[in-house]
Order: C-alpha cells, then structure tokens, then sequence
C-alpha cells in the first residue's frame, strides 16, 4: 500500500513540475543584458567615474570650428575625463547609421550610465534607444530630436537635449554640464 501511495505521488509530482516547466515562457524580447560595475546611488544619480557613451556622426572625428583644431570627438573625451567620468566616444564612419545601431547597442551592454546621442539617421535608433530605456540609460540627444520609442508622449525618446550653440566647445561644456548634473542625482538645466 505504502509503495502504490509512493508511486502515485510520485507520477503527480512529475506531471505537475512538467505542466508548470511549460508556462514559463515569456511572450516578448527582454533587453539586452547590461554588464555594469558602477552601482546607482540611492539618491537616482551614479558613480562619479562612470561610463559614459557617446555616440556621434563620422564629421565628429576631423578638426572643430575653433582655433585649437580638437575634434568633437576629442573635445567630448577630454571634457567628460577631466569631470571625473570614464568616457567611451564612438565616431560613425561610413554606413554611419548601422554603426551608431552597432555603437548604442554595445554601451548599453557594457554599462554605460548615460549616452549623448548625435545621429545621422535617428529613426534607425529606435529600437536601439528603448533598449537603453529599459535598461536604465539616460539618453540625451545632441543638437537635434532622436524619435519616439513608442513609450514616451513627447514624440523623442531622449530624456534630455543639448543644442550646441554656436560652437563645438558650447555643445561639449553644455552636455558635460548635463551629465554632471545627471550624476549628482539632480534635475538638469535645459538652457
């Protein structure tokens, strides 16, 4: 009698953990996994020597409009490492809209805190940007909208802009200022 009750559970036990191995799956792509070593604060800012991604067209990479002769490029890692940041600039060369896919993709996976977006074709971002979304990301267009993800009401799916000015120098300091700001946990200014 003990070894009929035995079995009976037994095959009960088995039939329920297979029903229930088979609703385990899930219904819509999961964002790519981020890889990330710098820990949010609690106050919703981020570690002082965290990644920041920058993502900017292939014209980012020749000489500025300034006497100095620095490159965008330049100009962004130079100014978001003397602030304290740990940045990671990726210039589009040719099929310049494919590789700022490739570039956005590849810093959300390696942890990057914030992006500072310059796109050559912003609707192919789209599905790029949401990702950075879902995984955290603060993403801030640089002169210029980026599109809606679906999610947002605002038709852009940055969270922030920064419009350059007149110069490449005011669009770096201006950004750099946004990040900083982003780091501390505090609202930017959008001027």
């Amino acid at each position: 009698m003990r070894r009929t009750a035995a079995a009976v559970l037994t095959v009960a036990l088995t039939a329920t953990t297979v029903a229930l191995a088979g609703c385990t799956g899930t219904t819509t792509a999961a964002p790519t996994p981020v890889r990330s070593t710098d820990l949010t604060s609690s106050d919703g800012g981020f570690a002082k020597n965290a990644v920041i991604g920058v993502v900017l067209t292939g014209d980012a990479a020749t000489p500025g409009d300034s006497e100095d002769g620095r490159s965008l490029a330049t100009r962004f890692h130079e100014e978001l490492t003397e602030a304290g940041f740990r940045p990671d600039v990726r210039v589009a060369g040719a099929d310049q809209a494919a590789r700022q896919r490739s570039a956005v993709r590849d810093l959300v996976r390696t942890g990057a805190k914030a992006l500072l977006v310059r796109a050559a074709d912003p609707s192919s971002l789209r599905t790029e940007l949401r990702t950075a979304h879902d995984a955290g990301v603060v993403v801030v267009a640089l002169d210029g909208a980026l599109p809606s993800s679906g999610g947002g009401n605002d038709g852009v799916s940055s969270d922030y802009r920064v419009d350059g000015g007149d110069s490449d120098a005011q669009l770096v300091s201006r950004a750099v200022d946004m990040v900083t700001s982003l780091q501390r946990g505090e609202e930017p200014s959008t001027e």
